[in-house]
């Protein structure tokens, strides 16, 4: 019984993050500014830096470390003068699209969030979380690759 369980939901699940993929399409701001993928630094496994511009430094984690899909998690964002911050997560083995979520500031210079990785069938999965932060005004994207397994 929980065989057919897992198997409907997994197909519900498919079939879900196909159709949002499909119809939702993010508008992207004319002045974002890219940065490289940060493979060098897994933000599942601990705290990752990296230089928006020669004043401004951030650092971005998801605790606790090595978790597996479908576990609660928190995302850690410290830096100052930071108008705003977003995060997506794209499932890339299984091409699953992730939804923006908002960071929330918990003092001045902390932001974290709660989400959660979606399901996975396969027992490795390759993720890119896309870090959309705003400081002093001029907007940034900050791509991280990261890895979780079932096991």
């Amino acid at each position: 019984m929980s065989k057919w369980l897992t198997a409907a939901v997994s197909i519900i699940s498919i079939v879900a993050v196909s159709y949002f993929n499909f119809f939702y399409q993010p508008q992207q701001a004319l002045d974002l500014i890219q940065l490289p993928l940060q493979q060098s630094c897994q933000i599942n496994q601990q705290e990752c830096q990296v230089q928006l511009t020669s004043e401004q430094t951030i650092s971005l984690s998801m605790t606790p470390f090595d978790a597996k899909p479908m576990t609660p998690l928190s995302v850690n964002l410290n830096g100052s003068n930071i108008d705003n911050a977003s995060i997506t997560i794209n499932g890339i083995n299984m091409n699953m699209r992730g939804f923006p979520t908002a960071l929330t500031a918990v003092n001045n210079d902390k932001y974290q969030t709660e989400i959660a990785l979606a399901i996975c069938i396969l027992g490795e999965m390759l993720w890119q979380s896309e870090l959309t932060i705003t400081v002093a005004n001029q907007s940034y994207l900050v791509p991280f690759q990261f890895t979780t397994t079932t096991n």
